[in-house]
């Protein structure tokens, strides 16, 4: 005799699907093989006779998709390391690192994550890992590495590339070795040889790293940490523009309304990242409580960061209400921003003017439009993936529900979190 089917019921006071749709009171999702079976109203959601089924009753909670953070850096530590001195461990430690890390997502709700730069073939190699089954974690998007100038933001990690000839022949490199997407730095950064927010490409050269890239169906993500380094971006054609700080050269802020406009025109993602600045200033002031004292420098560095993150939600906020598309990526666990805490990026997007359903959709569906996986993450329908976020409460009113996370499906499997 044939084996009969297995299913598994999740029902709770609401489901939210991702599109933006209300949610469903009395909802119920059932599961098979990995797939969405039957989705909506719990009377009307039920398995074919016959079949085994596996209920779980969450009651006064949500179920909702897992999210889909557009923006990590799954080698680091997330302890206020600085990125240059992260590079310096081998890289089998940054595996580990990495393997860890990505667990951690996983269990905070994070089931689709697009990983933005690591070294050398860690990111390749904890794709594969997680493929096979040999770690936890989400769904990965990979880069590999970030193509930068010499000594431009995050050299170490192995793909400096320079002129024409020598980007076109980095981007075949990468898809070579399996990158899904290539991450551009169009400006400097933290990394301490480059040259802050002085533009590194030439539009000439971002033009040839985005042609390329498109030719091989890849889509493409800008590191932009000043006002040239968006212009040139989008002169190039780029995808997706990272951090979009609407500052010059030296720091001073300037929302650029052209600039603005031709984002808005392009159609281009925007991804702000704007707790990890937050979680900068609350490392350094919880450095200098433990101490005793601020230094002088510490000071200047704190001010500086507050005044940069208010003009960023203020950008963000200008942007938002063009209708330019936002998506949610945390930057973590760069820096001293934590892995699986991704809920505080969808709030800060709250801040900047995002409804909680817009904010919730930039973790979900929005995000994986972004880095195209829309076709199988952050929706919850009848055939689809069933990666699925149940957590207490109504995240729709309130996104701290994030942060009760009940339980974690993948694949259909329910992720052993430890907690039961």
């Amino acid at each position: 005799m044939p084996a009969r089917s297995s299913f598994t019921l999740l029902k709770a006071a609401r489901l939210w699907d991702g599109t933006g749709a209300p949610a469903v009171r009395n909802g119920a999702v059932l599961l098979r093989d990995g797939l969405i079976v039957s989705i909506g109203a719990g009377t009307r959601v039920r398995a074919p006779d016959g079949g085994t089924v596996t209920e779980s009753d969450y009651g006064e909670a949500t179920i909702l998709p897992g999210l889909v953070d557009a923006h990590t850096h799954l080698m680091a530590p997330g302890d206020g390391t600085h990125g240059d001195d992260v590079a310096n461990e081998p890289d089998d430690v940054l595996l580990l690192q990495a393997v860890k890390n990505a667990r951690t997502f996983l269990h905070a709700g994070v089931t689709t994550c697009r990983e933005n730069g690591a070294k050398n073939g860690v990111a390749f190699s904890l794709k594969e890992g997680i493929r096979r089954g040999l770690a936890d974690g989400p769904n990965l998007v990979v880069c590999g590495r970030p193509v930068t100038i010499t000594g431009g933001h995050m050299w170490f990690c192995g793909s400096e590339a320079d002129g024409v000839d020598g980007v076109r022949a980095e981007v075949r490199k990468l898809v070579k070795e399996g990158a899904d997407f290539i991450k551009i730095m169009a400006t400097g950064g933290s990394t301490r040889s480059s040259y802050g927010g002085r533009p590194s490409y030439t539009v000439e050269e971002l033009r040839v790293i985005v042609d390329e890239a498109h030719r091989f169906g890849k889509l493409t993500a800008a590191h932009c940490a000043s006002v040239r380094g968006i212009e040139n971006s989008l002169a190039a054609g780029v995808d997706m523009i990272i951090h979009c700080v609407f500052e010059d050269e030296n720091g001073t802020y300037e929302f650029r309304q052209d600039i603005a406009d031709s984002l808005a025109k392009a159609q281009a993602w925007v991804n702000p990242t704007l707790h990890v600045v937050q979680a900068g200033i609350e490392f350094t002031e919880r450095r200098a409580k433990e101490r005793g004292r601020m230094t002088e420098d510490e000071k200047r560095q704190v001010d500086r960061s507050k005044r940069s993150l208010e003009n960023r939600i203020g950008a963000t906020r200008r942007m938002a209400g063009m209708g330019i598309r936002m998506t949610g990526g945390s930057d973590s666990p760069w820096g001293a921003y934590p892995p699986g805490e991704f809920v505080k990026e969808l709030e800060f997007l709250a801040r900047a003017g995002l409804s909680n359903v817009q904010a919730l959709q930039s973790g979900t569906s929005g995000a994986a439009e972004s880095i195209a996986v829309h076709e199988r993450a952050g929706i919850l329908a009848k055939g689809r993936p069933a990666d699925v976020l149940v957590v207490g409460g109504d995240p729709t009113k309130d996104l701290g529900a994030l942060w009760d996370v009940k339980d974690v499906y993948r694949a259909g499997i329910r992720v052993n979190r430890g907690t039961k």
